[in-house]
């Protein structure tokens, strides 16, 4: 699987469990100006602009490592957006992190899945 393929996966798997847990997702790879949203979802009543990272090797930290301070501006500004553009609507940022088996090449099966909530409010 080359990269692009993994995060697709992420992305994929990131979904059906924020499904299983009970959001309702409303968009997914939205681009809004300075960034794109890999997962704008509900819980309750609150909107959640959702980041998804997957890596397949902890080589260069775990997934949710990977979020830097320039992702978090970028993140709070696309929180930002969103509520400006839902009328002030509450929103959160959260990660999900896909942790993939290495030596599953073709699929995510038996990825492990850390949900992060309310990275930023």
């Amino acid at each position: 699987m080359r990269a692009q393929d993994v995060g697709r996966a992420g992305e994929v798997l990131a979904r059906e469990y924020l499904e299983s847990v009970g959001f309702e997702i409303l968009g997914c790879n939205l681009r809004l100006g300075g960034g794109e949203v890999d997962i704008l979802a509900r819980d309750a009543n609150v909107l959640v602009v959702v980041e998804v990272k997957t890596r397949r090797s902890t080589a260069f930290g775990r997934p949710e490592e990977q979020i830097t301070a320039g992702k978090l501006r970028t993140l709070r500004a696309l929180a930002t957006r969103v509520s400006a553009a839902c009328r002030g609507a509450p929103v959160r940022v959260d990660v999900v992190a896909v942790m993939a088996d290495a030596s599953s090449c073709e699929s995510l099966t038996g990825a492990a899945i850390s949900h992060l909530r309310g990275v930023l409010t």
